[in-house]
């Protein structure tokens, strides 16, 4: 016994004694005294044997031993499991319930690392976390005790193993039956109408009704018409994942009507679920709707949750590119035009002919309404177009347009308007700093819509139909008014701009491109300069023959391969060489990676079998089907090379082709 127990035992006989007098002469009762004398003798004792040295007997420990005994009699008859373990999480006690629910048969779990992951047990030092053990789900809690000499070795933990089995069954039986709001919508509606004959037009609606409605019907769903060509459709959320996992097959059903001998309708589904109420899923429904036009139709996007799904997108974007709507986006830019101080046109990050040709055509068609026009450029963005700018610098009017970003910067005022081009993506801006300066904000772009989308814009022309945005840009500027002059330079970077992105009119040509380069034809492009813009010295072409050569199959008809080197500019190196695969016979799609700064590029082409833009939307990038890019960051290139095949791998697999 410690000093200190010593002199509690003194006093307490001290006490007692003093309690024993006063009893025995207030109550003069004798009998009271007798009962307590074997108390006092009993203090007396420890006295006596503190006095003398003598080990002293201990009526605590019983108690101790009683309370260890009756802790685990209790902590074995809780439902929950509970296992004690050491700083290294080996068990070294457990409970009858962690016996019974965690061990598996005919094996002894030592660890708490052979039932929880890393990731769980990481979670498990900040929060309890859900896991599924065998066929039942836990949520496990930890309580950390440490010990008086403050060792972590002598630390102890305790894991808590509560049963939520049934708890988490009966919220996903509730999550089965929550509502999933569908917006559908026929994209080529009047086109398909027209194509029919006016005496079978009521058939192929009839049709057209059946064919949604059955499938609505087969996954137990609701559908109401509200317009000739717009449906609402609700179903169960258990329902519709098994839509989904049929792959929304409804696309490919309404492909197969037939309207007249080579028209055939297809649909556009946004749908939402996840959200608090169905006035909310109803609004991210319309949200991804818009989202499924804007990339171009014949697809579906379901938003859930904070993520996106796409399904579908095998054909080419539905021409939806009328003249009246172009005459109205050139109305309402020239107005927004007028309102402002001045005009600011920027691009995308390395920018290409495209964007610069774009830019160049706005900058001119406002000063032409006696507004300053600028266009942002940064120098070392400008490696793919060096050729493209040294000509608009022969312009003396364009040439004083240019300004770098620290100068717009400084120009912006609250009435300045930033016409972003080529782009729609807020992380593919060449300046974000100007982008989220700029009050008022157009967007002007002829990708498929990506999930990232500019939301400031007050004014948004996205029409992934056409071939380039250089050819909006011509389409608009007919539009804003008779007094709206280019000059011939200009007119030949609009040109340029368009042969690049079509390939010299092989890809993504419409009537309205041909249409549109006639028309810079007319205002002055020369071609012939032109095609010197695309010229290329011998290393160019020598080195571009060894990426042709070094090429590796990645599928049937796939191939993907690199640049060792960082080319002059890497943009429109890697567009070349992927061109020059996708001429080789058997090629359906390639992929072309190439160094530029700290950044892997990458450029794709298919033939239309294969959807480029989904492969490389999966890496951050886009486009259309026939043509796409993207950058990646913080990657060497033997890893740019496995994510992109990894990604051509998953979509070949999730059977996206035609």
């Amino acid at each position: 016994m410690t000093q200190k127990s010593k002199k509690r035992v003194l006093w307490a006989a001290v006490f007692f004694t003093a309690i024993l007098a006063a009893i025995t002469c207030i109550f003069y009762d004798y009998k009271i005294a007798a009962a307590l004398l074997p108390i006092l003798a009993l203090l007396l004792y420890y006295l006596l044997s503190a006095k003398e040295g003598r080990p002293l007997p201990s009526i605590i420990e019983p108690t101790v031993s009683f309370n260890k005994a009756l802790w685990k009699e209790i902590a074995n008859k809780t439902s929950s499991a509970i296992a004690l373990t050491g700083a290294n999480d080996r068990i070294i006690w457990e409970n009858m319930a962690f016996t019974n629910k965690i061990q598996k048969p005919g094996q002894r779990i030592s660890h708490v690392v052979d039932i929880l992951s890393a990731d769980v047990l990481e979670t498990l030092e900040k929060e309890p976390a859900e896991v599924d053990i065998g066929s039942e789900r836990f949520l496990v809690k930890k309580v950390k005790i440490q010990a008086n000499n403050k060792k972590p070795e002598k630390m102890l933990q305790i894991y808590y193993f509560d049963d939520i089995t049934q708890i988490y069954n009966l919220k996903l039986q509730l999550r089965e039956k929550e509502t999933v709001v569908c917006y559908v919508y026929v994209d080529n509606f009047d086109e398909v109408m027209v194509a029919c004959g006016e005496e079978n037009r009521l058939e192929l609606l009839a049709e057209i009704d059946k064919t949604i409605t059955k499938w609505v019907y087969n996954y137990n769903g609701l559908v109401r018409k509200y317009d000739n060509d717009k449906y609402l459709v609700l179903m169960s959320l258990k329902d519709f994942k098994k839509a989904e996992e049929a792959k929304l097959n409804i696309l490919d059903a309404i492909r197969e009507i037939k309207a007249g001998k080579t028209m055939t309708p297809t649909l556009s589904i946004g749908a939402a679920y996840g959200e608090p109420s169905l006035t909310k899923a109803g609004k991210i429904a319309q949200n991804a709707l818009e989202l499924c036009l804007g990339r171009g139709g014949d697809q579906a996007v379901v938003k859930a949750e904070g993520k996106t799904y796409f399904y579908g997108g095998k054909t080419e974007e539905m021409n939806k590119y009328s003249r009246v709507r172009v005459r109205v986006i050139a109305h309402a830019l020239g107005d927004l035009v007028e309102e402002s101080d001045s005009v600011m046109i920027i691009g995308h990050l390395f920018l290409d002919m495209d964007a610069l040709g774009a830019a160049a055509g706005l900058a001119n068609a406002v000063k032409s309404m006696n507004k300053p026009g600028y266009i942002i450029l940064t120098p070392e963005q400008t490696s793919s177009v060096d050729s493209l700018l040294e000509l608009l610098l022969t312009d003396e009017e364009i040439k004083g347009s240019f300004i770098e970003e620290s100068e717009a910067l400084n120009k912006i005022t609250k009435k300045t308007l930033l016409i972003v081009v080529d782009t729609h993506k807020p992380s593919l801006v060449m300046s974000q700093k100007i982008l989220e300066k700029a009050e008022r904000v157009v967007v002007i772009d002829h990708h498929r819509r990506g999930e990232e989308f500019i939301d400031k814009a007050l004014l948004v022309y996205l029409e992934p139909y056409a071939s380039s945005t250089s050819e909006i840009v011509t389409e608009i500027i007919q539009y804003m008014g008779d007094d709206i002059k280019i000059s011939p330079i200009v007119a030949t970077a609009m040109l340029a701009g368009i042969a690049v992105d079509t390939r010299n009119f092989a890809f993504k040509t419409g009537a309205r491109t041909f249409e549109a380069a006639s028309y810079l034809r007319r205002a002055g492009a020369d071609p012939t300069m032109v095609y010197k813009l695309f010229q290329e010295d011998a290393d160019a072409v020598y080195e571009r023959a060894k990426v042709l050569q070094r090429a590796q199959q990645v599928a049937e008809h796939v191939v993907i391969s690199y640049f060792d080197e960082e080319p002059k500019n890497p943009t429109v190196a890697a567009a070349q060489a992927a061109n020059g695969l996708i001429g080789l016979k058997g090629i359906s799609a390639s992929f072309v990676l190439a160094p530029m700064g700290e950044r892997i590029t990458i450029s794709a082409r298919s033939l239309g079998d294969i959807n480029v833009h989904r492969i490389l939307e999966e890496l951050g990038g886009g486009g259309h089907m026939t043509v796409a890019g993207a950058q990646l960051s913080n990657v060497t290139m033997e890893e740019a090379i496995e994510k992109v095949k990894e990604a051509i791998l998953k979509h070949l697999k999730e059977g996206e082709t035609n």
